[in-house]
């Protein structure tokens, strides 16, 4: 690598280190808590009341030229209580009964990951996705993007390295989350759906966001794999995403031959348990 890459790197790092207390105050200034993201085990930690957060890391990878190609890093909070028992992420949303709440989480999560992934100071260009609760876009009264986008100035990274990924709820108002999805594609932010082909998923909602990306939920996958009759049709909703303009992403890859029909569907990228498993460093092959 490089002499200048390398000091790149080691920039982010530093910028990493540095941003933690900044960041605190801004969370501060919107949410309920002093400090909530700390240092623990060369890690950033985050805390909400009883719950603790960490972060962990799975690579989403480009089918080129038919082989993969490590592309970008999906980041995945892990939920715990005071206890040390596990909570599954949803869940936390689904008990944030209040907006203001629903907000601060998910603030304080995407600015967790991002500390958490410049601090292993990853390669020029990798992109990191980042879950967004649709109802938290949906709650946000004020400019939509404005705190992210002050955190990651904070950070010197560039929104066309974020894709946020808008999870797939039913949400009380589509037209001003179309509005929010707008504002952040504006700053620069790429755009993908996730879980298509369950919940709240349809073309209808592909039509109003107008993602960069589209993941197909891994039940598809599940299905394509028992029944070899349904991979023609997994082949021809690949087609009709790609013609409004999105890349697809097949999700939840677990063994060569769901790769394989990944792969003849016409899927753009691959994600899964048989490429690789969440992991709280960044630690993968390229390909």
């Amino acid at each position: 690598m490089a002499e200048c890459e390398v000091a790149v790197l080691d920039l982010g790092a530093r910028q990493a280190r540095a941003a933690l207390p900044r960041l605190n105050q801004m969370l501060a200034r919107h949410g309920f808590e002093a400090e909530p993201l700390a240092w623990r085990e060369e890690r950033v930690r985050g805390r909400h009341e009883d719950w603790r957060f960490r972060s962990v890391f799975q690579p989403v990878y480009r089918l080129q030229d038919g082989e993969p190609k490590l592309w970008s890093v999906e980041a995945l909070a892990r939920v715990s209580d005071r206890f040390g028992g596990q909570l599954i992420p949803t869940v936390l949303f689904a008990a944030e009964t209040t907006p203001r709440r629903t907000v601060y989480v998910d603030r304080q999560l995407r600015c967790l990951h991002l500390l958490n992934f410049l601090l292993q100071s990853p390669p020029p260009g990798l992109v990191l996705s980042l879950n967004v609760n649709a109802q938290h876009l949906v709650n946000v009264s004020e400019a939509h993007g404005q705190f992210f986008a002050e955190a990651l100035q904070l950070l010197g990274v560039e929104p066309r390295h974020v894709c946020l990924e808008i999870v797939e709820d039913a949400v009380s108002d589509p037209v001003r989350l179309h509005g929010a999805v707008q504002r952040y594609r504006d700053l620069g932010f790429l755009i993908s759906l996730d879980d298509f082909g369950q919940g709240a998923s349809n073309l209808e909602r592909v039509w109003l966001l107008e993602p960069d990306y589209v993941k197909l939920d891994k039940v598809l996958m599940r299905r394509a794999l028992m029944r070899p009759a349904l991979r023609d049709k997994l082949a021809e909703l690949v087609a009709i995403l790609k013609l409004h303009g999105a890349k697809v992403v097949g999700e939840g890859i677990e063994s060569e031959m769901q790769l394989d029909i990944a792969r003849a569907a016409g899927c753009d990228f691959v994600q899964g348990f048989h490429l690789a498993r969440p992991t709280d460093s960044l630690s993968w092959p390229i390909s």
